[in-house]
């Protein structure tokens, strides 16, 4: 029995196994403009990438100029804050110096009595201060620098008036970061101005001073004056 040629090559086609099936197909060539497309879809052209670096810089930029204004914002807000402690620690000695009392400090004696001692960086009063809320006594007051860089309030309670439970001396720092303090006293009698108070018997009659500290670099300032009250109620006997 004889076959013909197109039965015989499809009955050889149908006993392949099917991967030989697939692989004697034969796969149709793609043109250029497809393989064009396909590229395209696959990968990113040039011009997404230039766009992209593009978006970046921008992006990069303003996040530069976003950085220093928040630097520069904090640096002004630092220094408003430091400029604040100093400025209230003036308005401090502006109110206690404005209250010092003419009564003899613990140093003088029957021959030397002293009301007031003042120098360039340091001074020391009788005055009223508070003890705590809504209290206050009178105290024998210092203001100095000491360590650490800090203007600091010395109060030694005076005998008699009934503060026998705090401690003999008590210090409380008013700023830190003290670089210069320094104070003038005005003698209302010559009308001039001195940084050394040696009328022991007198009360200055003003006084102004200048506290400069140093923060991160910066330098901040703040200049203070006092009246004193009483300083015109001692009369000519106080000479």
């Amino acid at each position: 029995m004889s076959f013909s040629a197109v039965p015989i090559a499809a009955f050889r086609l149908a006993s392949l196994p099917r991967q030989d099936r697939r692989r004697s197909r034969k796969v149709p060539s793609s043109t250029p403009h497809q393989a064009a497309r396909r590229g395209a879809i696959e990968g990113f052209a040039l011009i997404d990438v230039l766009v992209g670096l593009a978006m970046l810089g921008v992006i990069s930029a303003l996040m530069i100029v976003f950085l220093g204004q928040a630097r520069t914002m904090v640096r002004i807000e630092n220094a408003s804050q430091m400029q604040m402690e100093v400025d209230a620690a003036t308005r401090f000695l502006e109110a206690a110096l404005g209250n010092a009392e003419a009564l003899p400090l613990s140093q003088s004696t029957p021959d030397d009595v002293i009301y007031f001692s003042g120098a360039a960086d340091r001074l020391q009063f009788n005055g009223i201060m508070a003890i705590g809320f809504g209290s206050s006594a009178l105290r024998q007051v210092s203001i100095l620098p000491t360590g650490d860089g800090r203007l600091s309030i010395v109060q030694q309670p005076r005998r008699g008036d009934g503060a026998r439970d705090m401690p003999e001396n008590r210090t409380v720092p008013l700023i830190g970061g003290v670089t210069g303090v320094r104070f003038e006293y005005l003698d209302g009698s010559k009308g001039s101005w001195s940084a050394d108070w040696k009328l022991d018997r007198r009360l200055p009659t003003a006084i102004r001073f200048r506290i400069s500290t140093a923060r991160d670099g910066a330098t901040y300032t703040s200049d203070g004056f006092a009246r004193l009250s009483l300083a015109n109620l001692q009369g000519e006997s106080g000479r």
